[in-house]
């Protein structure tokens, strides 16, 4: 299995991160300092290039002083240069083959995004967007918090594409923001599937902490997965498949029911749905014996639709329709190039994409295997 160069790949940070996630520390620290001297905001002086106390045990052992945090990693699929070394794509080594880190901690009924750092080698590709992402998806139901200086404006406009705003200052700092996301905003599309399989989408509901029951699908949710997938392809993958195509799925809502009606009723997989309010369904999958040649050891399960809808994003229901459908075993799944999210999503249950490709009446799809071999 390969991640496509220049790709980021989020998850948890490891025992073995520890002196790359020291060196990352020290490279945040050390640039916030020189920033807040050059604004006048530090109490250092000078060229001084020595961390204020508050911050060396951060640097000197942060297993002990993040004890309690989470600390998610970002890596880059790596690229060898002409001198063996691993590098980013535009070239420059990274510290540690890390490419970014973000701590995460609980902070008074919300989780704060503490520190939020991405290598100067891979700025500008996505490496601390992927980062925040993950962050906010880690929180649920729970609000996201985090400050920022006030002279990052490019951050500030990140954090407020992500439906973050100035909150109550819990920190008096002069210059410094205190910023507060609430849940169920600004979120983007986690929903993935295999498009040219005419795999199902995904139901909604309020995000809330206890997740909605998972059951088998039966032939009379057929309506409700008819109205769940056509709601969850608009959410996923506007701007991603043409419009027309969109609205071409919609006008053919009478014959997809009775699809999925049949479908049910007669399919070996396993169909699975996620219940809302009524006859309302919140997200679905879909999952049986893989249906590309076992050839490379492919794994025999294939996860063939997963879907949820935008309302829930962030609850965790996705994660546990996932485990429902295939558990933790090795499986593989095609998803939409472009689909940033949901590729997120899948590297964090343990998928990579493998390099496979295939072209479909609606775009290209890309394959991620779990456990190959």
């Amino acid at each position: 299995m390969t991640t496509l160069p220049g790709r980021a790949r989020i998850r948890e940070a490891l025992p073995a991160d520890l002196p790359a996630i020291a060196e990352a520390l020290r490279a945040y620290l050390s640039g916030t300092e020189e920033e807040k001297r050059a604004h006048g905001v530090s109490p250092t002086t000078g060229t001084d290039d020595a961390l204020p106390e508050r911050y060396r045990a951060e640097v000197e052992d942060p297993a002990r002083a993040l004890a309690g945090c989470r600390i998610l990693v970002a890596e880059l699929a790596p690229v060898e240069d002409h001198g063996g070394t691993t590098t980013a794509d535009g070239g420059e080594a990274l510290p540690g083959a890390l490419a970014g880190i973000a701590v995460l901690a609980p902070r008074e009924g919300s989780l704060e995004i503490k520190r939020l750092w991405a290598s100067p080698a891979v700025r500008g590709r996505g490496v601390g967007s992927a980062l925040l992402d993950a962050a906010v998806e880690a929180a649920g139901p729970l609000p996201v918090t985090l400050t920022v200086w006030d002279w990052r404006e490019r951050a500030i406009g990140l954090y407020r594409s992500r439906g973050f705003a100035v909150g109550p200052a819990w920190d008096e700092r002069p210059r410094l923001l205190c910023l507060r996301r609430s849940p169920a905003v600004g979120d983007q599309s986690l929903a993935a599937d295999s498009p040219s399989a005419g795999s199902a989408p995904a139901a909604t509901t309020s995000a809330t902490t206890a997740l909605p029951p998972i059951r088998p699908a039966r032939p009379e949710d057929a309506a409700a997965l008819t109205a769940l997938h056509l709601d969850a392809w608009e959410e996923a993958y506007t701007g991603l498949i043409a419009s027309e195509v969109l609205a071409a799925r919609r006008a053919d809502r009478e014959a997809r029911a009775q699809r999925w009606r049949e479908s049910i009723a007669t399919t070996p997989n396993t169909v699975l749905v996620a219940e809302g309010t009524g006859e309302r369904l919140l997200g679905f999958a879909i999952a049986g014996a893989g249906r590309d040649e076992p050839a490379g050891g492919l794994p025999e399960r294939e996860l063939m639709a997963l879907y949820v809808r935008a309302e829930v994003y962030g609850t965790g229901l996705g994660h546990a329709l996932l485990r429902a459908a295939i558990g933790d075993g090795p499986a593989s799944l095609w998803v939409l190039e472009g689909n940033a999210r949901a590729i997120r999503f899948y590297e964090r249950q343990g998928f990579r994409l493998d390099g496979a490709r295939k072209e479909d009446p609606v775009g290209t799809e890309l394959r991620m295997v779990r456990g190959a071999g």
